[in-house]
């Protein structure tokens, strides 16, 4: 027979997964719920309550055995000895069953230990039984039988049987009884061999069976035993079998020593190793639950309980992140708030932080400062929330209320108007930038902050202060002081000094003579117009000035001074068609382009009519000059005298004067015939003809004989200037088409 102590050695499980089956009774029942964690209360419940039922059951099997031992023993038909493999099967075969009360067994030529011994075998294996069970819950029964063995039962064998199967139906684990470590190690251990029992081939536990059927048949008739039931030799029993078959086997003497049931040094075997889940979670399930709901109770009772005591403590505090005029006064109670409010009264001043860091102070003397309790702080706790204070915990709220205090305002205003910063001598005004003209062109001077205070944002400012107790006010960070409206990055303040500049950056002249004219800053600045927003110069500015150089160099025909041959200045009159005229219209339009291009340099003037230059009053060196009344003509080449000479002018009347003025040469023609019978009533050819005023012109008069004085008067030409033959060949050859005759 194998050694039938269980190794009950080897560390625990981890948490959560316990096995309870294999931990000693004595362990077990000291073992607390508080000491189990929660997914290993059923099991743990289950096995308690399996050891507890098990120890009850095995008590009294003790005195029963002990009843038996002192009676007459029969021999029992089980009582022969059976091979291992054979009293391993008939164990699991008793487990299956149910239990076996050996009582009714006599058991011949055998000692009481003996028969012990094989009570002990059947209990055993109703704890491998119960290991079965464990194992195969869904199938109710999952031992295996040995085929065609045949064991012999009696009465009350077959009644333990039917016990056992109700056991199973309530109780899977009712088989075990308390015991001590050592016999608890050799039952687990028979329960590992009923278990290798279970496994042998089916051959091999046949012959077991038959050898312990011979033996029982060497003592048929000496026992009570009811009829033997044969096994089913077609394998296993299923769940589906009638009645379980129990079978007692005799177990050879027990060794001496060995405890007997019920006397000293015996203890119960342990508990199977495992009961079937399905079985074990039906009752320990009511107690997980049951203990979860209580967790959930007692987790919502405290809840409960620390919202109204919180609901309560809020109500007498502030929630945390509570400001009042930037004192922070997370969970104190209005008392304390007002308490340090008037603490802080004696030490109050109200720092007034101004440009350039400058610090100007008022402090609570000044203003002769006190606290008085207005109610301000506890109307703001009284509007706290309490019902949802838990929200009140979040974030900050900020409150600005009276300080609860009182000074004097006179006094105050005083203090206020003393300040530095409101002294006019301290005062710089801002200043707008603006366009600054340099002559030759704009340019932005910058804008000037200054140090002026926006007063009355000032004042309201400061005594806003003092009402609430700050007691520090930032004027520049809160902009109390007035700026520039324009700055120097303003863009129409650039846009304009740009066009200022495009215009003044003009730089061109004309040349008159002697003269010239400009155009540029100084000439064009008189023109320009700035409305705000954009800068242009006036539309005729270039006409005014075109019209200005004509009324200064424009010569043609127009009246004008001259110096004679003898020194006299005289005025010519009006009349003519000799000298400088500017063609205005193309002049304008040459003055506009080199504005819009911002052009410099010399630009050249359009004229209508031209003299010959601009010295000598444009009438230059070279010229003729006739006086009407010296009758005399004086002609100039380059400024000399070539050639002077009497001569005969027109018949003073409107029809034939020589007309006053200065006039060009307009052309110089040689053998020419002035005039015609048709028209004139004759034609004088002449030699040389210089016209200067349509008909009337210079030319030889080979007709005339005389010269001068006063023939003009009443043998006077037809309007020409009537020169002697030899003289006119020199003035001929003097003078240009162009050259100006002044007649005076």
């Amino acid at each position: 027979m194998k050694d039938k102590t269980l190794n009950m050695g080897g560390d625990p499980p981890e948490s959560g997964g316990i096995d309870f089956s294999r931990m000693p009774d004595e362990e077990l029942m000291k073992m607390d719920i508080s000491d189990i964690f929660l997914e290993d209360l059923d099991k743990f419940l289950a096995e308690k309550e399996v050891r507890l039922s098990r120890r009850e059951m095995m008590e009294a099997r003790a005195e029963e055995l002990n009843g038996s031992m002192n009676s007459t023993p029969a021999e029992s038909a089980d009582a022969a000895e059976v091979p291992e493999n054979s009293e391993t099967a008939e164990s699991a075969e008793e487990t299956e069953a149910g239990e076996t009360k050996p009582a009714e067994e006599a058991v011949p030529e055998s000692d009481p230990t003996e028969t012990f011994e094989s009570a002990e075998v059947t209990e055993n294996a109703e704890a491998a039984e119960a290991a079965e069970v464990t194992e195969n819950a869904e199938t109710a029964e999952a031992a295996e039988v040995p085929e065609n063995a045949e064991a012999t039962e009696n009465t009350e064998a077959a009644e333990g049987a039917e016990e056992t199967e109700a056991g199973e139906t309530g109780n899977a684990e009712e088989a075990a009884s308390e015991s001590d470590l050592t016999e608890a190690s050799e039952s687990a251990e028979v329960s590992e061999n009923v278990e290798a029992a279970a496994a042998t081939e089916n051959a091999e536990v046949t012959e077991s069976a038959e050898a312990a059927g011979a033996g029982l048949a060497g003592e048929e008739g000496k026992t009570d035993a009811a009829e033997p039931v044969a096994a089913d030799a077609a394998g296993p029993l299923t769940a589906d079998a009638a009645e379980p078959v129990a079978a007692v086997a005799a177990e050879p003497s027990r060794p001496t020593g060995t405890p007997t049931p019920g006397g000293p040094g015996y203890v119960l075997p342990p508990p199977s190793p495992a009961a079937p889940e399905s079985k074990q979670k039906k009752k320990p399930g009511i107690g997980a639950l049951i203990f979860v709901g209580s967790l959930l109770c007692c987790a919502i009772i405290a809840i409960a309980a620390a919202y109204f005591y919180y609901a309560d403590y809020f109500s007498k505090r502030f929630f945390p992140g509570t400001i009042i005029n930037d004192r922070d006064v997370s969970v104190l109670e209005p008392a304390q708030v007002k308490q340090d409010i008037a603490n802080e009264i004696v030490t109050y001043h109200l720092d007034i932080k101004e440009l350039n860091d400058v610090t100007e102070t008022i402090t609570s003397e000044d203003i002769a400062l006190a606290y008085v309790d207005d109610g301000a702080v506890d109307k703001i706790l009284k509007e706290q929330d309490t019902k949802l204070w838990f929200l009140g915990l979040l974030g900050t709220k900020t409150f600005e209320v009276s300080a609860g205090t009182t000074y004097d305002r006179e006094k105050a205003e005083q203090v206020v108007n003393g300040l530095s910063c409101l002294n006019p001598e301290n005062i710089t005004a801002p200043v707008d930038a603006q366009l600054v003209d340099n002559g030759t062109s704009f340019s932005i001077q910058p804008e000037v902050e200054g140090n002026q205070l926006d007063e009355e944002k000032f004042r309201a400012m400061v005594f806003d202060a003092l009402d609430t107790a700050k007691t520090e006010i930032d004027v520049v960070k809160d902009d109390c002081y007035l700026h520039p409206s324009v700055r120097s990055d303003n863009e129409n303040l650039n846009t304009r000094m740009n066009e200022y500049n495009a215009i003044l950056g003009v730089n061109v002249y004309y040349v008159f003579g002697e003269n010239t004219e400009y155009v540029n800053a100084d000439t064009l600045r008189p023109y320009i117009t700035d409305d705000g927003n954009h800068v242009t110069l006036a539309g005729d500015y270039a006409r005014k000035l075109v019209y200005g150089w004509g009324q200064k160099y424009d010569t043609f025909g127009l009246a004008r001074e001259f110096t004679t041959h003898s020194g006299e200045v005289i005025m010519l009159p009006d009349g003519g068609d000799y000298g400088w005229v500017i063609n205005k219209d193309a002049t304008i339009a040459d003055v506009q382009d080199a504005v819009t291009t911002q052009a410099s340099g010399e630009r050249t003037p359009t004229f209508l009519y031209k003299a010959m230059g601009w010295d000598n009053g444009d009438i230059t060196g070279t010229y003729v000059e006739v006086s009407i009344s010296e009758q005399h003509l004086w002609c100039y080449h380059n400024y000399e005298l070539v050639m002077d000479t009497d001569v005969v002018t027109g018949l003073p009347t409107s029809e034939r004067e020589t007309r006053r003025g200065i006039y060009a040469i307009d052309a110089k023609k040689e053998h020419a015939t002035l005039g015609r019978l048709d028209v004139q009533g004759y034609a004088s050819p002449v030699d040389y003809w210089a016209p200067f005023d349509g008909g009337r012109g210079l030319h030889d008069a080979p007709w005339r004989s005389s010269f001068g004085g006063d023939i003009y008067l009443y043998d006077g030409s037809h309007g020409c200037v009537n020169i002697p033959s030899q003289n006119m060949a020199a003035i001929f050859n003097a003078i240009e088409i162009g050259n100006a005759v002044i007649i005076y």
